[in-house]
């Protein structure tokens, strides 16, 4: 069982280790991280409780398929919103870390933004430039909690 001081620390853990500034591509990438973290926990604190087929979450299990499955086995645990995101997330990051110079990355990363500042009542102007880590903080609450409803049940 996860304890409300064990959430507190994962998102203290998660402000430490975000970067906040100017490099969007680190943001994305240790935001992905971090996130990737709490939904491996997701699928092994699932899969633990019924796991008829097997299925082993490891450090070869890539990021797509570790978030299907947590969706898969907890989708009402979140709004689809959320899973959304979290699947645009994981496509910019994608696009960043396969391609040098990926096309329509700056399109793709405002639309990341802008759906998530829809749905989480941040006011944009109030960010002063530290949107996307905000959105991606957000993200990251949303799945500690899912972590946290998976452990207590």
């Amino acid at each position: 069982m996860e304890s409300q001081v064990e959430l507190s620390e994962r998102s203290v853990r998660f402000m430490k280790l975000l970067p906040v500034g100017s490099d969007r591509e680190l943001i994305l990438l240790k935001g992905h991280l971090l996130i990737e973290e709490v939904i491996t926990e997701i699928c092994v604190a699932s899969l633990n409780s019924s796991n008829p087929v097997g299925i082993n979450i490891g450090s070869n299990t890539m990021f797509a398929q570790k978030l299907n499955i947590c969706w898969a086995l907890n989708h009402d645990r979140l709004a689809d919103n959320i899973w959304c995101a979290l699947k645009e997330l994981n496509s910019i990051r994608n696009a960043m870390a396969h391609q040098i110079e990926p096309k329509g990355i700056d399109e793709k990363i405002t639309s990341f933004v802008q759906k998530i500042l829809s749905n989480s009542g941040f006011r944009a102007e109030v960010l002063e430039g530290k949107e996307l880590a905000c959105c991606i903080g957000w993200l990251h609450i949303h799945v500690s909690q899912c972590l946290h409803t998976v452990k207590n049940s």
